[in-house]
């Protein structure tokens, strides 16, 4: 296992920034997801990590060494990328003993035979990868990163190819397996899922550097940010003016340019509240998703049960707690202990 360390770690080809200067430390045998949309910087920094891509400012650290002068080959690190990058020319068997092939391991071949079972495929190892699913070319390369016993483990997007239903399983698999190791490992994500299910914390970067580093629960409850909170969540959390006379906060009205930011599933339709009228509604199984035009702008709310109470174009009030309520500065940071409460709205 190792404690990695990133010290202002930046990375720009000329004027194109890609990471910013960055701080984090990820302890031994931690679990840490890096998430955040395409360009974010996510993928640069784990490309630093693994060697392949030298910081233009800043350092790497195992173990309180700094690393950014050793090669890839000699940091002990383990890769899954997103194409799994297999040998389509090898067996399983010689696709996961192929990180051994400079070492001298006089049990190199038990050592992988013991991994391919850790990972499930052990009736397997004789396939070339063109003889095998994507979720067993995953559990492949899973197995090739694994094999030298790496202080390190990152993983690139190794759930992208994957259909819905398979990626559940390896979520779950990935999970077990680190565990078991005991390595410390890193995955870079786009998806939400997959980054608070496996992950004991979660980084959300955007523009290169770092929004927020917490819980699951800190970035979907408790997000720092305007972009956390539009980003985590699956409808995001509203994020509505707040500046208005429909709200007030303490012991008056909130400053010019906050914003109210409130999860749909704390909204309610209630007798008393913010007057709305539905736009549109989205029937998703076991709840219902609806758009509503509010004095404070469009807003989504959830309703549970598997059909729907309202149609588009009916009237209603909305309604909430201020405990499940959030007010962002105008600078997008989020004012700590600071909600908001209904005022008297009429009817527009």
């Amino acid at each position: 296992m190792a404690r990695v360390e990133l010290v202002g770690l930046a990375k720009s080809w000329g004027r194109a920034v890609a990471v910013s200067g960055i701080d984090l430390e990820i302890a031994e045998g931690e679990f840490l997801a890096v998430l955040g949309p395409s360009g974010c910087g996510k993928s640069t920094t784990l490309m630093m990590l693994a060697g392949i891509y030298q910081p233009t400012a800043g350092e790497v650290r195992f173990d309180g060494a700094v690393v950014n002068d050793v090669e890839a080959r000699d940091r002990n690190v383990g890769i899954v990328f997103q194409s799994y990058a297999l040998y389509p020319n090898m067996t399983a068997l010689q696709n996961i003993l192929f990180p051994l092939r400079f070492q001298k391991v006089p049990d190199a071949e038990a050592r992988a035979r013991e991994i391919a079972d850790l990972v499930q495929i052990g009736g397997l190892l004789d396939r070339r990868p063109s003889q095998l699913s994507g979720g067993q070319q995953q559990r492949v390369a899973l197995a090739r990163a694994l094999v030298k016993r790496p202080n390190l483990l990152l993983l690139d997007e190794p759930l992208s190819n994957l259909d819905a239903t398979l990626r559940l399983t390896m979520r779950a698999e990935i999970k077990r397996i680190t565990r078991e190791l005991g390595v410390t490992t890193i995955l870079v994500t786009h998806d939400q899922i997959e980054a608070t299910t496996m992950a004991d914390r979660v980084v959300c970067m955007n523009l290169g550097g770092i929004e927020q580093v917490g819980s699951a629960d800190d970035l979907y409850h408790r997000p720092d940010t305007t972009f956390v909170a539009g980003f985590i969540g699956s409808p995001p959390m509203n994020l509505l003016p707040a500046d208005g006379p429909a709200l007030v906060t303490g012991p008056g009205p909130v400053a010019e340019g906050a914003v109210l930011g409130i999860r749909p599933e704390k909204l309610r339709v209630a007798d008393a509240g913010l007057p709305a009228r539905i736009d549109t509604v989205e029937p998703m199984g076991r709840e219902t998703l609806y758009r509503a035009d509010t004095p404070l702008g469009a807003a989504l709310f959830l309703e549970a049960g598997e059909r729907a109470r309202h149609a588009a174009g009916d009237t209603i009030r909305l309604s909430f707690s201020d405990a499940d309520t959030l007010i962002f500065g105008a600078d997008g940071n989020r004012l700590a202990g600071v909600t908001a409460r209904l005022a008297e709205v009429a009817d527009a």
